[in-house]
């Protein structure tokens, strides 16, 4: 692949973003249980629930990416964000939930079975739905639950990430309203 091939690629994802009052209420009451992570905190402009990565994209199967989002139906939903996690094998702490809603596992579903004609590998993994807070964290969070914070989900979008050697970025392309 050129160096011309690889500039026009971008990495691109489905997500469920965060709106501003449960970012909010992140701040406030629950970053301090990640703070022992003694880790990088995830900017709160990154912070998301990831439906389905897709990796490397061109412009066409960027619009393909697009078209097959277009035809998702969903109805709008709650999740409840309680869940404190660690993994340490990519070395992450994140909130999450305990109980995966049937709406938020049927959106997950059909956007990966309408993607796959783009190239989409459909992941084989349990699906947790989280918010990564902390990267690179040496330690496990403060605590494994807080109390739920109720965030509604009225959309769906399309997502670019870039990286640069002080982090990613994330830059909302498209939306879609349930």
């Amino acid at each position: 692949m050129s160096n011309k091939d690889t500039a026009d690629k971008k990495r691109l994802f489905f997500a469920l973003w965060l709106d501003d009052k449960t970012v909010q209420h992140i701040k406030q009451n629950i970053l301090k249980y990640f703070l022992p992570c003694q880790g990088h905190m995830v900017p709160e402009n990154n912070w998301h629930i990831t439906l389905a990565y897709f990796g490397a994209s061109d412009m066409n199967i960027q619009d393909c990416l697009e078209e097959k989002a277009e035809k998702v139906i969903s109805q709008p939903f709650e999740l409840n964000l309680s869940k404190c996690g660690f993994w340490p094998r990519p070395r992450v702490a994140w909130l999450g939930v305990k109980e995966i809603p049937a709406v938020l596992k049927e959106l997950m579903h059909d956007l990966q079975q309408n993607i796959q004609p783009c190239g989409f590998n459909v992941e084989t993994r349990a699906y947790q739905p989280h918010v990564t807070l902390v990267r690179k964290a040496k330690h496990q969070t403060a605590v494994s639950e807080v109390d739920p914070i109720t965030c509604k989900v009225t959309q769906f979008c399309l997502v670019e990430s870039k990286t640069y050697p002080e982090g990613a970025q994330y830059t909302v392309l498209k939306r879609w309203d349930l």
